[in-house]
């Protein structure tokens, strides 16, 4: 028999408020900020939403970096891929 968490509205919400800034914080470590496009938001809203993909592990914050980067230079390969 296995057990599943309840998780209401407001902790799922928050659950993706923080992927969002986790996702944005990477992204303005790499591009600095104030040079983080409406593009870059998109990418960081669409993988915070999709609350099945697991969060990259933070011991490394290179390789946390390299993984935004990868679906930041595939984002138009996954969306073909969803159309």
């Amino acid at each position: 028999m296995s057990t599943m968490k309840v998780t209401n509205m407001t902790e799922m919400e928050q659950r993706i408020k923080m992927r969002y800034a986790f996702a944005m914080s990477s992204f303005g470590r790499m591009f600095r900020p104030d040079h983080i496009t409406m593009e870059m938001r998109s990418v960081c809203k669409s993988w915070s939403e999709d609350i099945d993909t697991l969060t990259p592990s933070r011991s490394d914050l290179y390789k946390v970096d390299r993984y935004f980067l990868e679906l930041w230079k595939n984002r138009y390969d996954a969306e073909s891929k969803s159309n």
